[in-house]
């Protein structure tokens, strides 16, 4: 079974959110630029652009954070439209839930 660590739960923005499970991987993400934002207990880091959207994926596919699956541009598919333009290549993890507590990975095509 896949531990959760963190996942995106948003980019469909000038910004990535991040919910992280295992504290463990802050120091990883504040590394990269992220900044906890206290009010949403969330970590984010600003990405104006497609391309630098695309180079924080990819460092957050290497470092194992999942990719929220679900409604409209949830951040699997906006993964999925940056791998379209061909600025990011190969698979990534998705998670989606069923209920609260109950979680589905998967990998993304």
């Amino acid at each position: 079974m896949n531990t959760v660590q963190a996942y995106v739960t948003k980019a469909d923005d000038d910004f990535i959110r991040v919910k992280i499970v295992n504290a463990k991987i802050k120091e990883k993400l504040i590394g990269i630029g992220f900044t906890n934002d206290i009010d949403l207990n969330e970590y984010k880091i600003i990405t104006i652009t497609d391309e630098k959207k695309a180079e924080v994926f990819n460092q957050l596919r290497d470092l194992e954070v999942y990719f929220s699956d679900g409604r409209e541009w949830c951040p699997a598919e906006v993964f999925e439209y940056l791998r379209d333009k061909k600025l990011l290549v190969g698979k990534f993890t998705m998670i989606s839930w069923a209920a609260p507590d109950k979680y589905f990975i998967t990998t993304g095509k």
